[in-house]
């Protein structure tokens, strides 16, 4: 079958995350050949819309904008009022609710194919909980195409090499940890090449006149050349593309082989890639292969070597354990770490060096020696974010403490993962790491379950980026009917965003108290009002001027800029602008410009009718200007240097923003964060565990007062950062935080800070929808 064969031979040049891709995207291409599949509802697949009637609410179940998707999806496939009675929403609170909604069985009357298509299934359940996608996905494939389609065909090098000859390369394409030269070795033992035909090279400076004398030297023996690493020779890159093409031309032995091994790299020049049979050697993922991985390379008499081999041998089982977290804990997204880091084995090489080390040189075992090197030094000094060494110190210190040398001791909950006893051999240590469970828990990272929701929503979310990057156009469609289609709905978004678009803030407007005192700087708060006032003038004034800009373009009454192309894409893929973009949010396109107006509304009902009860602390460009403007305000009053004051944080019990009838006699009251990777207890006012499915919390007011920095002991409270974004990650400032960190703010707790801090527990200031 020339699908499958096609399959196989793309499959073996493509990573494992990105193999579930193409298996879909050929099912739904054959399944629009068949005409079971229609262009809008792939169109709907990419972007939702959602109905703009009202007449229907949401029930309580389920939120507002997946109901109006729910009522939008009736409309693509033209059968309005399918998902409103009574029964049928019985059934799809079901699958909301459930365990398993990728395999959840449809309400009766909608499990018939004839009612719904397979497709059309998938937009139902997807809409219902887009977090099990990529299984959605993989289910379509089986059904549509076989399952076949959906096991990764193992690499073989002898298919490799049989189907290469002397003019095609065969790149691998490489992953950290990842080397295939073993392989290719084995290989060449098995074709009788000896040492004196098989020449390999690690490509950098200077070698790349060496590598040309090797290949030049092969093409006539009929020998074989391995360039390893050609990413670390970017300007010799073009010299190869040149060689190979003066091959094409000549004659050459047909015993010849070469072998290319790199990173991916833009650099990597596309003609070479055309030519070559492109091959991806990929490590095995998950805590007990990356652990396996570690043992497998340690000598026996590295292993016991050390004067105290009992705790030498639990503590490096630990440090492996420390290190196979901190590397699969990445899959995790901004939960996990806040910026994926990429340690390599040498970090862990290192450590083990000097683990050893120091229990060799010292009578009793340096603890915090250990702890400061391997967790601040070696594998912090990859860490630019402050927050992300707080976590690796903390699951550091599970691994590498006086606790994890007791006889019995678990490095989590569940007591799955436990210390050896100090006694056993390499081969005892490798047979307890294959005991070890071959799916991670996320509570061995120390997360709460509902980690795995936010990594297969992360899963799900690159799967739909990946399908627009690879075809922008399916949004809105290829023929010219469909492009007509397209630039109707864009000339619709921009007349609603035209309508929509609010009125600029103007200071003759403000009402008397607003900007009062400004003049001798005891009005902090109008400063900073006045200036985001310019700062959302700027913005409106750069939307208008698009929206007529894009208007006139589609008219034909001036020409469509690379920009404004730009612009039209961004409305039909429903993305945010990077021209509009001046303020981070992960929001699409709708979304945002709700958003917006909402912002703008607040601002002008702070300018009209003075300072607010409560302060939405979303709403601001730069939220950590008004934190400062709280504490200079407060510093004015008291006469007490700025930098010797602080927030004390109190969240109010039992009470919602618009019910805050008068501001707090110092600091001020804010709303608007929510609360991930924990809950929040409304009644004691502090934080406990996540419930089930549960990812997000809305936080209670919250009193920021100012206090003098020596004046309040939190030490029993969890330092929760803010950010303004979910993604976490920024750029690094000046202050030596991300430019996404807003303040940290401390909550109160039953457990211990450390607790939290492996939970990944941070405040956000918007949601991304």
């Amino acid at each position: 079958d020339i699908t499958i064969y096609t399959y196989n031979n793309i499959c073996r040049g493509l990573f494992e995350k990105d193999k579930p891709l193409l298996s879909f995207l050929i099912a739904v291409k054959i399944e629009k050949n068949k005409k079971k599949l229609t262009d809008e509802e792939f169109r709907f697949f990419i972007i939702p819309k959602e109905s703009k009637s009202s007449n229907l609410p949401a029930p309580p179940w389920i939120s507002e904008p997946k109901w109006r998707r729910i009522l939008g999806l009736e409309y693509v496939i033209d059968k309005p009022g399918m998902f409103t009675s009574d029964n049928i929403k019985l059934g799809l609170r079901e699958i909301m609710e459930s365990d398993d909604p990728a395999n959840a069985k449809l309400p009766a009357t909608l499990g018939d194919e004839k009612v719904l298509s397979k497709f059309q299934a998938l937009l139902l359940i997807k809409t219902l909980r887009e977090d099990v996608l990529t299984q959605l996905c993989d289910r379509y494939v089986e059904q549509t195409i076989g399952k076949e389609f959906n096991e990764s065909p193992s690499m073989n090098m002898k298919r490799v090499f049989e189907d290469s000859d002397h003019r095609t390369p065969i790149t691998f394409v490489l992953s950290p940890g990842a080397d295939p030269m073993s392989y290719i070795i084995r290989l060449a033992k098995e074709k009788s090449i000896d040492e004196e035909q098989f020449a390999y090279i690690s490509l950098g400076q200077g070698q790349g006149s060496k590598a040309e004398a090797l290949m030049r030297r092969a093409q006539e023996t009929g020998g074989w050349v391995c360039l390893q690493n050609c990413h670390l020779s970017a300007s010799w890159l073009p010299k190869l593309e040149q060689v190979l093409e003066d091959a094409s031309r000549t004659t050459i032995h047909e015993g010849y082989r070469l072998w290319l091994t790199s990173m991916p790299t833009e650099d990597f020049p596309v003609s070479i890639l055309q030519q070559s049979i492109k091959v991806t050697n990929e490590p095995p993922k998950g805590l007990r292969a990356n652990m396996k991985r570690t043992f497998l390379d340690i000598e026996e008499s590295q292993f016991e070597g050390c004067s105290k081999p009992k705790v030498f041998k639990k503590l490096l089982f630990g440090l492996a354990f420390f290190h196979a977290v901190c590397q699969e804990r990445r899959k995790y997204g901004a939960i996990g770490w806040n910026i994926p880091y990429e340690w390599m084995n040498s970090d862990l090489e290192v450590s083990i060096s000097q683990l050893r080390m120091h229990l060799d040189e010292q009578p009793q075992v340096p603890w915090e020696t250990l702890q400061y090197i391997i967790g601040e030094v070696n594998y912090g000094g990859r860490i630019t974010d402050d927050k992300d060494i707080r976590v690796a110190s903390e699951i550091l210190h599970i691994a590498i403490s006086p606790e994890a040398i007791s006889e019995g001791y678990a490095y989590s909950a569940s007591g799955k993962y436990h210390a050896p006893t100090g006694q056993e051999k390499i081969a005892n240590i490798l047979q307890k790491i294959e005991s070890l469970p071959g799916q991670d828990m996320p509570e061995v990272f120390g997360l709460h379950e509902n980690a795995n929701i936010t990594y297969q929503l992360k899963e799900s979310k690159a799967l739909m980026d990946s399908i627009l990057k690879m075809s922008p156009s399916a949004a809105g469609g290829s023929d010219s009917g469909e492009q007509g289609k397209a630039t109707k709905h864009v000339l619709g978004i921009v007349k609603e965003f035209q309508q929509g678009l609010p009125q600029k803030l103007i200071h003759k407007d403000a009402h008397e108290s607003t900007f009062e005192g400004i003049e001798n700087g005891t009005n902090t708060l109008g400063i900073l009002l006045s200036q985001e006032i310019v700062k959302f003038n700027s913005l409106l004034d750069i939307i208008q001027t698009s929206l007529k800009d894009l208007q006139d373009a589609i008219h034909g009454v001036q020409v469509m800029s690379s920009e404004l192309e730009t612009l039209f894409s961004c409305f039909i893929i429903d993305r945010v602008p990077e021209k509009w973009s001046l303020y981070p949010s992960l929001k699409p396109l709708g979304a945002w410009f709700v958003d917006l107006r909402e912002r703008v509304r607040f601002m002008r009902r702070w300018l009209r009718h003075g300072a607010p009860m409560c302060f939405w602390i979303s709403c601001f460009f730069f939220p950590q200007g008004f934190m400062t403007s709280l504490l200079q305000r407060y510093a004015r009053r008291t006469k007490i240097p700025i930098d010797s004051l602080r927030f004390r944080t109190d969240a109010l019990q039992n009470v919602n923003h618009q019910e805050v009838k008068e501001p707090p006699s110092q600091g001020a009251y804010i709303y608007g964060l929510s609360l991930q990777g924990a809950g929040w207890d409304m009644k004691k006012s502090e934080l406990k565990e996540s419930e089930r499915n549960v990812l997000f919390v809305d936080m209670p007011p919250i009193w920021l007062d100012p206090v003098k920095k020596s004046e309040w002991n939190q030490s029993t409270c969890y330092e929760c950062p803010i950010y303004k974004t979910t993604l976490r990650a920024g750029t690094l400032t000046t202050t030596g935080h991300s430019s996404n960190y807003v303040m940290s703010m401390y909550l109160n707790s039953q457990a211990k800070p450390d607790h939290w801090v492996r939970r990944g527990v941070a405040l956000v200031c918007m949601s991304d929808t």
